[in-house]
């Protein structure tokens, strides 16, 4: 039994409904490169924190004091206070003064306090 080959041929329209299609196709691939190289690739980097010096430039206890609630095992909870501590310092990379704070959130919950000061565990 032979095979039976057809050829076919396209229409005008269709020839170039498929070059349209794949030319479509190239240039959202291309888009996508540069999209990625020119655009992406930098504001990720932007996103990557760059390590810096910092140098104490004055310690301050303020009379203040504030809740820290702490956990140090299954039956270990506890809330203790703490004294507001501030630490300044001076950032090499933007040559300013700054308060230090323990983490982000320690910032956000107080923006006053820096690192707290007790023997006391302390979130993080």
């Amino acid at each position: 039994m032979g095979k039976i080959r057809v050829a076919y041929e396209y229409s005008e329209a269709e020839d170039k409904s498929i070059r349209l299609g794949l030319f479509l196709i190239v240039s959202g691939v291309v888009s996508l490169f540069i999209l990625g190289f020119c655009w992406l690739n930098p504001a990720l980097q932007d996103l990557q924190g760059t390590t810096a010096n910092c140098t104490v430039l004055s310690v301050q206890q303020i009379e203040e004091s504030f809740e820290c609630t702490f956990t140090c095992g299954s039956d270990c909870k506890g809330t203790s206070l703490y004294p507001c501590l501030q630490i300044y310092v001076n950032n090499s990379e933007s040559n300013s003064r700054a308060l230090l704070h323990q983490d982000e959130q320690q910032l956000i919950t107080n923006p006053k306090v820096g690192a707290p000061h007790n023997s006391s565990p302390t979130p993080r």
